[in-house]
C-alpha cells in the first residue's frame, strides 16, 4: 500500500514526492442516500475509486476529506455539512501543504456535486498562487455518455451510484429497500425535474429547491422519470454488474492520471515581436 499518503512514513513521502509531483485527492460528503445506501456513499465511493487507482496505477493518493457541502440534504437526519467558504479554504489550505512539499499536479477525484464550486475557486486560487495544476474528475462525468440501465449516470442514490457503492462496500447498501422515486410535485404548468431544475413549456429553470421539497425517501431519478423508460428494477445491479462499472471508472481514470502528469502549459509570450507576427499572420 505505498501508494497511500497515510500508510507512508515522513521520508516514504518525501523519496515518492521526488519521482512524481502528482497526487490524487478523493472528496466526498456525508448526507443521506435514499432508503438504501449509507450516507457516506459519496466518501465511499470516490475513496475506492481513488484507492483503486494507486494500486493500479501507482500513483499517490492522500487521505480521504469525507465531508463537502450538502446543506441542501440536512431535511434528512445524518447529514454533516460544511459552509462552501470553509470547505474551499480547507481546500486551500491543503494544497498550500502539498505544494511546500512540491507537488505541482493535484487531480481531484470528487464524489459529491455539491463540491464542484468551491473545489474549482480553490484550484483556480492554487494555481494563481502556487502555479499548481489542478483537475477536477467526477465519475458521472466520465459515464456521462453512458445510459445505465436505461437511466442517466448522474442520478441520486440512482444505478450508477448503487453499483458503485456496491463495489466499494456491500455493507453500506440494503438492496431489499431500493427504490427509485418520482420527484414530487405541484399544481400548474412548472414542472419539477430534480433539485434546482425544472421546465416550463419546454423550456429549462433553475429553481434552487432542497431535497426535501422533491422527495420523501431522499432516493430520486434527478430527472424526469418518465423520460428514461429504462428498468426500474434495482435487481439488476449485481456484484459482477458492479465491479464492471467500478473497473470502467478506474481504468479511464489510471489513463487520465497517466496523461496529467505529463500536461505543462507553456509560459505566456507577451513580447511586442510575437505580437507583431501574430497581426501580421
Amino acid at each position: 500500500m505505498k501508494h497511500e499518503w497515510s500508510n507512508m512514513t515522513w521520508a516514504e513521502v518525501g523519496d515518492r514526492l521526488r519521482e512524481s509531483k502528482l497526487v490524487v485527492f478523493p472528496t466526498g460528503s456525508v448526507e443521506q442516500h435514499g432508503l438504501h445506501l449509507g450516507v457516506g456513499a459519496d466518501w465511499i465511493q470516490a475513496w475506492e475509486i481513488a484507492r483503486r487507482v494507486g494500486e493500479k496505477s501507482g500513483a499517490t493518493v492522500l487521505p480521504i476529506l469525507p465531508y463537502g457541502i450538502s446543506a441542501h440534504h440536512d431535511d434528512f437526519p445524518g447529514v454533516i455539512t460544511l459552509d462552501p467558504t470553509t470547505y474551499q479554504e480547507v481546500i486551500l489550505e491543503v494544497m498550500e501543504s502539498l505544494n511546500r512539499d512540491g507537488v505541482t499536479h493535484v487531480v481531484f477525484m470528487n464524489g459529491h456535486g455539491g463540491n464542484l464550486g468551491a473545489l474549482t475557486g480553490a484550484a483556480k486560487e492554487a494555481r494563481e498562487a502556487f502555479g499548481m495544476l489542478c483537475a477536477i474528475v467526477q465519475w458521472w462525468d466520465i459515464l456521462e455518455r453512458k445510459p445505465i440501465k436505461g437511466n442517466p449516470a448522474e442520478q441520486h442514490a440512482g444505478y450508477a451510484e448503487t453499483a458503485l457503492t456496491l463495489a466499494s462496500r456491500p455493507e453500506a447498501v440494503r438492496m431489499d429497500r431500493a427504490v427509485l422515486s418520482p420527484t414530487k410535485q405541484v399544481e400548474g404548468e412548472i414542472r419539477v425535474l430534480r433539485a434546482g431544475l425544472a421546465e416550463f413549456r419546454a423550456g429549462l429553470v433553475r429553481i434552487p429547491l432542497k431535497t426535501g421539497d422533491v422527495t420523501d425517501t431522499g432516493s430520486m431519478t434527478e430527472a424526469d422519470p418518465g423520460k428514461f423508460p429504462g428498468t426500474r428494477d434495482y435487481s439488476v445491479v449485481t456484484e459482477a454488474f458492479a465491479e464492471g462499472l467500478m473497473n470502467e471508472v478506474v481504468d479511464w481514470m489510471c489513463a487520465f492520471v497517466a496523461e496529467f502528469e505529463k500536461f505543462e502549459l507553456h509560459p505566456i509570450d507577451v513580447s511586442k515581436e510575437k505580437a507583431m507576427k501574430a497581426l501580421r499572420a
